[in-house]
C-alpha cells in the first residue's frame, strides 16, 4: 500500500497519455506502419513520460508541452530498444511478453521501424502543435541528439555490446550511458520549456541522471538474479546515496509536489 499513490498516478498517466501518443501515427497501414506503431505500443508503462509529468507539474508546464515533449522522448526511447532487440546485437525474440519487432516481421522492417520512431521523435519536437518557441525547440533538439549520440546513448551500447565480462565499474557507467542519459533529458527538457535558470537546468539533468541510475540498478537485480552478494550490496548502498543527492536537490531548488518525493520512494523499493 505505500506506494499506490504513485502506481496509480502512473496508470492514470499512461490510461491519458496513451491515445495521444497513438494519434501522432499516420493511418496508412502498409506494413512498415505497421511495425513503427507496433514497436511503440508493445507495452511499457511510459515511464519516461510519466518523469517527464510529474516535474512539469512541478513547474506548472501545460498539457500540450508535457504530452508532447513526452511523446518525443518515448519514440526514441522505444527506437532504441528496436535496435538494441535485433539479432546483431542482443537477439532478443520477445520483450515485455510479446514478439520483439524484428522477429514478427524481419529485420530489415524493424531497423527501418527503429529509424522511423527516432526521426518522428525530432519532428514531434519541430512541429507546430509543440507550443514552443524555435529557441526552445532548437535547445531541445541539440540536446537530445547530444544525449543520445555518440557520447550518451550510442556510447552506453557500443560499450555494452563490445565488452562480455563487464566489471562494477563499468556497469555504472553503462547505466548512466543507456539510461541515465535519456532521464537526464527528460528532467532538464522541463526546466527548458519553463524557462529556467541554468542552475535549475543543471539540477534538473543531475536529478535525472541520479534516477536513471536507480531505475536500471533495479533492472540489472533482476536481470542478474546470481549477482555476487558483495556487488549488491555496493548497488544498494550506491542506490541510497544517489536518493540522499536527489531529495538535497529538491530542497535546493525548492521543489514541493508531494508526488515528486513519493516517486524517488517507490523507485528505491521496486522496478517499475
Amino acid at each position: 500500500m505505500r506506494h499506490q499513490t504513485i502506481k496509480q498516478d502512473l496508470r492514470n498517466f499512461s490510461k491519458e497519455f496513451n491515445p495521444f501518443l497513438k494519434s501522432k501515427f499516420i493511418l496508412d497501414n502498409n506494413t512498415l506502419n505497421q511495425s513503427i506503431k507496433y514497436s511503440i505500443n508493445s507495452g511499457g508503462k511510459r515511464f519516461r513520460p510519466y518523469l517527464v509529468n510529474v516535474f512539469g507539474k512541478e513547474f506548472q508546464l501545460p498539457k500540450n508541452i508535457i504530452f508532447n515533449l513526452g511523446s518525443a522522448i518515448e519514440m526514441l526511447h522505444n527506437y532504441s530498444l528496436v535496435h538494441d532487440d535485433l539479432p546483431s546485437m542482443d537477439n532478443d525474440k520477445y520483450r515485455r511478453g510479446k514478439k520483439t519487432t524484428h522477429y514478427k516481421y524481419n529485420e530489415f522492417t524493424a531497423v527501418l521501424a527503429g529509424c522511423g520512431l527516432l526521426t518522428k521523435s525530432y519532428l514531434t519536437i519541430a512541429s507546430k502543435k509543440f507550443n514552443l518557441s524555435e529557441d526552445k525547440k532548437i535547445k531541445l533538439i541539440q540536446l537530445l541528439s547530444e544525449f543520445s549520440g555518440e557520447k550518451g546513448l550510442l556510447l552506453g551500447q557500443y560499450i555494452d555490446l563490445s565488452s562480455s565480462n563487464t566489471k562494477l565499474e563499468e556497469r555504472i557507467e553503462l547505466n548512466q550511458l543507456k539510461t541515465g542519459m535519456l532521464m537526464s533529458f527528460c528532467c532538464q527538457s522541463v526546466a527548458i520549456c519553463a524557462g529556467k535558470s541554468k542552475k535549475i537546468e543543471k539540477s534538473l539533468a543531475d536529478i535525472g541522471m541520479y534516477i536513471g541510475e536507480i531505475f536500471q540498478i533495479n533492472d540489472d537485480f533482476e536481470d542478474f538474479p546470481d549477482m555476487p552478494v558483495k556487488n549488491k550490496k555496493f548497488l544498494e548502498n550506491y542506490k541510497l546515496k544517489l536518493s540522499k543527492k536527489i531529495f538535497s536537490t529538491f530542497k535546493k531548488i525548492h521543489l514541493k509536489n508531494k508526488k515528486t518525493y513519493l516517486l524517488i520512494e517507490f523507485l528505491l523499493d521496486l522496478k517499475v
